[in-house]
């Protein structure tokens, strides 16, 4: 998490040592030593030494890995070198100024050849199986050029303007935003991007893959770091939040009839990956009883009395939480197939739901053009929400319509964002379910009035992964990113659903249910009330005040 990072860096600072973390989790630092320069931009690797560029003194320098120690040093073909990548005995180097590519022999130190890249501003390479990848930032895109002239293959846009160097693991592209401190994991082919990490230091520069590690050289801290993405565990948690949150469900009726057989139920958050429950639930009127549904999602339950004509009645609940974001980093490749997934998750999971309709002739027509012959659960899922994030704009005008209108209308709230994916995933073989919260609007005290839902599909050698569609439909390809496999520290999730409950039916958060006798205008309202827990701050006002009583003569 970010704290390892920093204590990695500050040790490397010093002494310059390497540090294997014992657990690692996506993006945690498991190795890292001191730049051999003040100004490091570019980062590559042969098999057995790392290579840094420095942009001011337009250097490069062969550095040790273990202890970082430079071994060689050469005075660069141009003054302002960017970009590095080593392939096939060369190590090639990009100009940001003059546009040019090029490639020097480490045996003899010199440039056996050069070019001009696609355009002037040339900061990253990569190299695989031949082609070499440019990332140019005046353009915007990422071209496959041939290595021996510059002749282009293709190209394709890129996720971020800040985007300014390249990797690349024999599989996909990397590429660092040192404005947004990120580095993302493309698709190769398309620049689509698959996974989104956080960057180990404040200004990511180079990227390498070097010992089947990601490397990462920060310019503003000048330390090289090795980034864990593979064999670690499968997400990570970071940015904690600790609040306390009150839910309340209230019910006032106007009359002139009455409000009989009363019968409300609050979904109860529980102990979750990214979800620590703090104190004991504190109700403020006790509950009938409290239970699991059918989709073990537990709920208290309320049998209230009557509301006579002028009365109001309500229930409420308050928890102390620690809510975190988390992060998963999905290998498409390490994800199982669809015979592994378990056969109770199988038989739960993708089953029909009149709210679903995964038989409609539309429905089971639209996942065969999406899937194909697509057989990875990944890529399945992946193409399914590609598809609604494209295909549906987020429209909140009350009510849940099934997949099949909301597909055909071309609008939807966030749950029906969440039923579509669910139904088209189960539709595909995939198990899928939603998941419902109450959410932090963003002010250290705030309430939440709409709440939020989203999916959870089931990925095997991953388990339950978030899809968030209604917030990845937005133009942002890191955006879309980040809304599979990834959840903000904004939610207090309640409610884990496969769709009708027997005590919250196809609702989430609560359910409320009575008899009208003789004509009544009712009106029902829930809140969740969040206040930051802990931070010992003085209320602004006081901070004022005292600064404006010393500032008097």
């Amino acid at each position: 998490m970010r704290t390892n990072k920093l204590i990695a860096g500050l040790m490397a600072l010093v002494s310059g040592f390497s540090i294997q973390m014992l657990c690692a989790a996506p993006g945690d630092v498991t190795a890292c030593v001191k730049s051999p320069c003040k100004n490091p931009i570019g980062l590559a690797g042969s098999a057995t030494h790392l290579y840094v560029s420095d942009w001011r003194s337009g250097q490069i320098h062969e550095i040790d890995p273990e202890n970082g120690d430079v071994s060689r040093t050469w005075t660069a073909p141009t003054d302002k070198p960017f970009g590095l990548t080593f392939a096939e005995g060369y190590l090639y180097i990009c100009d940001d100024y003059t546009g040019r590519v090029y490639a020097l022999n480490l045996e003899t130190n010199k440039v056996d050849r050069h070019f001009e890249a696609p355009g002037k501003r040339a900061r990253g390479l990569a190299f695989d199986d031949g082609v070499l990848f440019i990332l140019e930032s005046q353009t915007g895109k990422v071209y496959r050029v041939v290595p021996e002239d510059g002749t282009i293959l293709g190209y394709f846009p890129l996720p971020d303007k800040d985007c300014a160097n390249l990797a690349h693991d024999g599989d996909y592209l990397w590429v660092s935003n040192r404005v947004a401190d990120e580095v993302y994991m493309l698709d190769a082919d398309t620049g689509m991007v698959i996974n989104v990490l956080d960057a180990p230091g404040p200004y990511a520069a180079g990227l390498t893959w070097f010992r089947g590690e990601l490397w990462n050289v920060d310019y503003q801290e000048d330390v090289v770091y090795e980034v864990a993405t593979r064999d670690v565990q499968k997400y990570s948690l970071a940015h904690p939040r600790d609040a306390r949150v009150e839910y309340t469900w209230d019910l006032t009726n106007f009359g002139p009839g009455q409000v009989e057989d009363l019968v409300v139920n609050l979904a109860i958050p529980e102990n979750l990956p990214n979800q620590e429950i703090l104190s004991p639930v504190e109700y403020a009127v006790k509950p009938t009883r409290v239970d699991r549904d059918r989709w073990l999602s537990p709920c208290a339950l309320y049998e209230l009395n009557d509301v006579a004509a002028g009365e109001s009645t309500g229930v409420s609940y308050t928890v102390d939480v620690r809510v975190s974001a988390i992060r998963y980093l999905i290998i498409p490749e390490e994800v199982g197939t669809l015979d592994q997934i378990p056969q109770d998750i199988r038989s739960q999971y993708t089953g029909d739901g009149t709210r679903f309709r995964i038989n409609s002739p539309y429905i089971q027509r639209l996942v065969k053009e999406l899937v194909g012959d697509e057989k990875n659960p990944y890529w399945i899922a992946r193409r399914i929400y590609n598809h609604l994030i494209t295909q549906i704009k987020y429209e909140y005008v009350g009510g849940w319509d099934v997949p099949e209108v909301v597909l055909r209308r071309g609008t939807g709230s966030c749950s029906e964002y969440a039923f579509c994916m669910v139904a088209l995933c189960r539709a595909a073989g995939i198990p899928a379910r939603y998941q419902g919260s109450s959410v932090w609007r963003k002010d250290a005290a705030s309430i939440d009035e709409p709440f939020h839902r989203w999916a959870q599909v089931y990925l095997p050698n991953y388990g339950w992964i978030p899809v968030d569609a209604s917030r990845g439909a937005h133009e942002s390809p890191v955006v879309q990113a980040k809304c599979f496999g990834q959840l903000a520290n904004e939610f207090l999730i309640t409610t884990h659903s496969g769709g009708d409950s027997e005590y919250l039916h196809w609702g989430y958060n609560h359910y409320a249910n009575y008899k009208l006798n003789g004509r009544c205008r009712v009106e029902e309202n829930n809140f969740g009330f969040w206040e930051p827990l802990g931070t010992g701050d003085e209320p602004k006002y006081l901070r004022r005040s005292s600064l404006f009583r010393s500032c008097q003569p």
